[in-house]
């Protein structure tokens, strides 16, 4: 066999087992690629569907989404899920990053770590029933101010919301906090003592700076949690809360409840541009921050 042969051979050789690999790789991924494609691409593409027609089933177009923005209970969800995410996610941001710096520094605090984790393990009835016995009518705090309100159905719900939302989720971003400290190397911190940097300085100037990427999963993962409220805000408030606690998720809920499956989907696809949209700008400016740009 002369050397171009071999080398055929081989190359015929190389090129049979890359194909077989191909083949082994797809047999493990089809479950996967079978179930996304049944219980996601399928029901995504339903969904289009329901958006674009109206209930005797003739093509629309985007009327759809035109009555969704008339209406003032979508505008009025819309609203108090967005203003929700403006303060819950920021608290849940900063909240943990101190207890964090906090706890890192300290000795023997294995106990704290667990008192402000252990929300994470306690279940959302659980903790529904606990706020319920803080702020229900005949509650702890009625109790303590000698007064007969139920303070889930006044303004203050939307405060108690914001707190609920950051007690039960606070322990995962403590986490992901204690673990990016650990990753800053301390010889930055004996630099700083050197130099004479204090500590507000050096949190600023090294903390922070080296934070930054979990800092950004940490925003990313409350940003998408955040939509995920209303588990609580059923618990403790019914299927209709105050009106200054009614979500998005309270607005699907009810469009579902009464078969309006033109809503819902237009809903659905609504907040899941928008979901998207943050999310890509969200990576976009943690790609630019991180070269630099």
């Amino acid at each position: 066999m002369n050397q171009g042969n071999r080398v055929n051979l081989r190359r015929f050789s190389r090129n049979e087992k890359f194909r077989n690999e191909n083949r082994l790789a797809f047999l493990f991924i089809a479950p996967s690629v079978l179930g996304a494609a049944l219980f996601f691409i399928v029901p995504f593409v339903m969904s289009l569907g329901y958006a674009t027609t109206d209930s005797n089933g003739l093509f629309v177009g985007l009327a759809n989404f035109k009555n969704l923005f008339a209406s003032e209970a979508f505008r009025l969800a819309a609203w108090n899920t967005f203003k929700f995410m403006g303060a819950a996610i920021p608290l849940n941001i900063i909240i943990p990053l101190l207890i964090g710096c906090l706890l890192y520094k300290s000795t023997g605090g294995g106990w704290l770590k667990t008192i402000f984790m252990s929300p994470l393990v306690i279940p959302s009835a659980c903790a529904a029933f606990f706020f319920q016995s803080l702020f229900e009518s005949n509650g702890l705090i009625s109790g303590i101010l000698g007064v007969n309100t139920d303070w889930l159905q006044t303004d203050a719900s939307f405060a108690i919301a914001v707190a609920v939302y950051v007690w039960k989720n606070m322990g995962y971003n403590l986490v992901l906090v204690l673990a990016g400290l650990a990753g800053i190397p301390k010889e930055y911190y004996e630099w700083a003592a050197i130099e004479g940097m204090g500590s507000v300085r050096a949190f600023l100037k090294i903390t922070l700076v080296y934070m930054i990427p979990t800092l950004f999963i940490a925003f990313v993962m409350s940003f998408i949690s955040s939509f995920k409220v209303y588990r609580e805000l059923y618990m403790l408030a019914g299927n209709y809360p105050n009106e200054k606690i009614y979500m998005l998720q309270h607005y699907m809920n009810h469009q579902f409840a009464a078969l309006d499956y033109q809503n819902l989907t237009s809903a659905s696809f609504v907040i899941t541009f928008v979901i998207g949209a943050f999310v890509i700008v969200f990576f976009v400016a943690d790609k630019k921050s991180e070269y630099g740009e």
